[in-house]
């Protein structure tokens, strides 16, 4: 009987902690939800806020075209249209936003297409541009399948003697210009097939390791350096105000670069994206695979090492992160390529899982993009009122504080900025706002300031004279043969 008695209690302690385990599992797991949007603070450090967009539906079954097959990129047109460079399929499908498949493109110019990794669709007269990198050539074709043009190997004697023309995504500007990424670089053609050189490289940062070996290594050393290439472009695309948007692999800052004509950079140079650990230990760095920028100038890349979606402002200041590696609805295997259009719908595809997740944007993301959206228009009082709704939603929203702090600074309000400004712990803004208060206080004050310094120099002279006085008659005392 005490045996049996035992035996029951040991069941009953494996059952207890087996249901421990389970609510410990179902908590973490929880948390872990809860914590998928998130923000960074001063330090670096992830924060939760509200969630910005949710997950309508994922397309995956196209039902009699069958499955996409390791696609790689992915394009919205000015009517709505998605476009997908389904690679693996040698294919391009043109579908409605909600998957449904409108008509596809397997050959042009009398040739199967071979392993294309891009797709464009040119604003002006509505033509399918084709990276057909298997084929090595640009192909562009009308919405009917007429043949447009193609574009090979462009003859130039600026090009290396082994320069292979494998393009991997393609755009096409206004101006006639075509900016294909080959490799590491941005290469641009005109309509004529003509090199037309290489836009945006970045520069190869100095390093003194460098510097020595060139001055006192070895020939194949020196070589060896000389080589030393500078950080490689994986993605860009052209915004609706004509900039070229790229991003960069292999590059510690600036990952993100907003080019004007010339190729200079005009985005922040600063560090985007975390490294995230994935087992307490080793870290995932980023690794952007794509870029989509909205007509507003908020931008989202998202992540291929951690699963990640990054959005930005246009100042650079992180508006929310999400997502992540797994195999839930909303993580990803391996995401290869985004889009965003006019209302705000993020559509993200995923290379190893062959799925597109559309996502709708919810109510705190959209007084977000209102907020900095009214505030780069320059309608600074507007804009305030959506980052006080912002701030309501989340007192704890960084850039809320330091949106209001913006516009406060802008009405000379500086003693109220600097406190919305200590709240987003923003210490430049604080520093700016701090130094005009001052000088207010000093235009505000200056009278008595100069009062109190006039009585201030008054005294101190009248204690010197009162002193210099004292001192003679010590001095004509001690002349005199008396004493101090």
């Amino acid at each position: 009987m005490k045996k049996r008695r035992n035996k029951i209690r040991g069941i009953k302690r494996v059952l207890t902690a087996f249901l421990a385990l389970v609510l410990l599992f179902m908590t973490s797991a929880m948390a872990y939800a809860d914590d998928t949007f998130f923000v960074a603070d001063e330090n670096g450090d992830t924060l939760p806020v509200p969630a910005a967009y949710e997950v309508s539906h994922v397309i995956k079954n196209l039902e009699e075209y069958g499955f996409l097959s390791h696609p790689e990129d992915l394009f919205l047109d000015k009517e709505g249209y998605l476009y997908v460079a389904d690679t693996d399929n040698n294919r391009i499908l043109k579908m409605e936003r909600s998957g449904k498949v409108v008509s596809v493109i397997t050959e042009a110019f009398g040739q199967p297409l071979n392993k294309p990794r891009g797709v464009y669709v040119h604003e002006t007269d509505n033509s399918i541009w084709i990276a057909d990198t298997g084929n090595q050539r640009v192909v562009s074709v009308f919405q009917d399948g007429s043949e447009r043009k193609a574009y090979f190997k462009p003859d130039s004697a600026l090009l290396e003697s082994n320069f292979t023309f494998d393009p991997q995504k393609i755009y096409a500007s206004k101006t006639g210009y075509i900016y294909a990424l080959k490799g590491a670089n941005l290469m641009t053609m005109d309509e004529q097939n003509q090199f037309r050189g290489y836009l945006g490289a970045a520069n190869v940062p100095f390093s003194l390791q460098r510097l020595l070996i060139r001055t006192f290594g070895t020939q194949s050393q020196i070589e060896r350096t000389l080589k030393q290439e500078p950080a490689a472009y994986t993605n860009f695309m052209i915004g609706s105000d004509g900039m070229v948007y790229g991003i960069l692999a292999n590059a510690k800052t600036a990952q993100i670069r907003k080019l004007n004509t010339v190729g200079n950079n005009t985005y922040p140079e600063q560090m985007y994206g975390f490294s995230i650990t994935y087992d307490g230990t080793n870290y995932l760095s980023p690794m952007f695979a794509d870029i989509a920028v909205e007509s507003n100038g908020i931008i989202s890349l998202v992540d291929n090492n951690t699963g990640l979606i990054y959005q930005y402002d246009q100042e650079g200041n992180l508006l929310t992160a999400f997502g992540g590696l797994g195999d839930a609805e909303g993580r990803y295997q391996i995401p290869s390529s985004i889009v965003a259009d006019q209302e705000g719908r993020l559509y993200v595809l995923d290379y190893q899982t062959n799925s597109i997740t559309v996502y709708e944007p919810t109510n705190f993301i959209q007084m977000v993009h209102q907020a900095v959206t009214l505030y780069g228009d320059g309608r600074y009082q507007e804009s305030k009122a959506y980052w006080e709704e912002v701030k309501n939603m989340d007192s704890n929203y960084a850039l809320a504080h330091k949106g209001i702090g913006k516009v406060l600074y802008k009405e000379e309000k500086y003693k109220e900025a600097m406190s919305e400004y200590r709240l987003a712990a923003d210490k430049e803004g604080y520093s700016k706002a701090f130094v005009e208060y001052r000088h207010e206080m000093f235009r505000q004050y200056f009278g008595w300031i100069m009062l109190c310094a006039g009585a201030i120099l008054f005294g101190a002279w009248k204690l010197l004279y009162s002193l210099k006085k004292k001192s003679d008659q010590w001095a004509e005392r001690i002349e005199m043969g008396g004493d101090l």
